[in-house]
Order: structure tokens, then C-alpha cells, then sequence
């Protein structure tokens, strides 16, 4: 295995995902409504017994916006970790890129999400909020696949 394209595809993956934090934040001020990782998260947190939760209607304050982003942030590097190991190296970085992101939104939001029971299932979504979750895992995607390739040929 390429360590520095594993190191890239990680690197673009968590700049992909910082992208992603500041326009969740960015739309939970202008909106003054929780994001869904809040919503997210704090579904999980009532999942496993963490007490308090923070009120649904409430924005999150700085300590719960460090553990919804930093969750947000490990898993990009994480899901930036599987592509490395599961993407060919010499795959074209849009198709790859592109596949990938489709295939991470797919796992997240059609299946893990709604396992998991921590979201309601994607396929009850508007078309609207579908396309803007495929399209900002698009981007995660190639973010993911350019810094691989970047790494690995530096």
C-alpha cells in the first residue's frame, strides 16, 4: 500500500468534510435551526443514554459543535482510509471520485443512517435534500480521490 496516497486520500477527505462543517454551521446561523449532524448526533446521544440531551429546537453551543464536527471530521478520514485501500490506484480520479462519494452516500444514508435507527430512512427525503446529499458526497468523493492522486504522485 501507497502511504502517501493513503495520507492524501485522508487529507482530502478531511478537507472535503471541513467544506461540508462550515456549510452546516454556516446554514444552522442563518437558519437558526440544529443541522442534521446535530439532529444526528443527538439522536445517537439518546440512543445510548447520554444525559442531557440538548433540546431539538436548541443550536448547539460550542462543546456539542466540537463533538457533532469532530464525530463529522473522523469519519471523512475514515471513509478518506477506505478509499485508499479499496480504489485502484490508477483509477481516473472523477470516476473513482465520483463513484465513491455516490456509493459513501448510498452506505450513510440509505443504509447505516436508517439501521442504525439514527435517521429517518433517505427514501422518505424530498428530492431536494436527496440531490444535495448525493452532490455533497460527489464532492467528498473527488475531494477524496484528488488528494490520493496528489499524494501518491508527489
Amino acid at each position: 500500500m501507497n502511504g502517501k496516497r493513503m495520507a492524501g486520500a485522508i487529507a482530502g477527505g478531511l478537507v472535503a468534510g471541513l467544506g461540508i462543517t462550515a456549510l452546516m454551521i454556516a446554514g444552522e446561523r442563518k437558519s437558526g435551526k440544529p443541522s442534521e449532524l446535530a439532529d444526528l448526533e443527538r439522536t445517537s446521544a439518546h440512543r445510548l443514554g447520554v444525559h442531557p440531551v440538548p433540546p431539538a429546537d436548541r443550536l448547539p453551543d460550542a462543546a456539542e459543535q466540537a463533538v457533532i464536527q469532530g464525530g463529522h471530521l473522523l469519519l471523512s478520514a475514515a471513509a478518506g482510509a477506505v478509499f485508499a485501500t479499496t480504489v485502484e490506484e490508477d483509477a481516473g480520479v472523477i470516476p473513482s471520485g465520483m463513484a465513491f462519494g455516490l456509493a459513501f452516500y448510498a452506505a450513510m444514508h440509505w443504509i447505516a443512517g436508517p439501521l442504525l435507527g439514527v435517521k429517518k430512512p433517505e427514501w422518505q427525503a424530498d428530492a431536494g435534500t436527496i440531490g444535495m446529499h448525493a452532490a455533497n458526497h460527489v464532492a467528498f468523493g473527488l475531494a477524496t480521490a484528488a488528494g490520493a492522486r496528489l499524494a501518491a504522485r508527489a
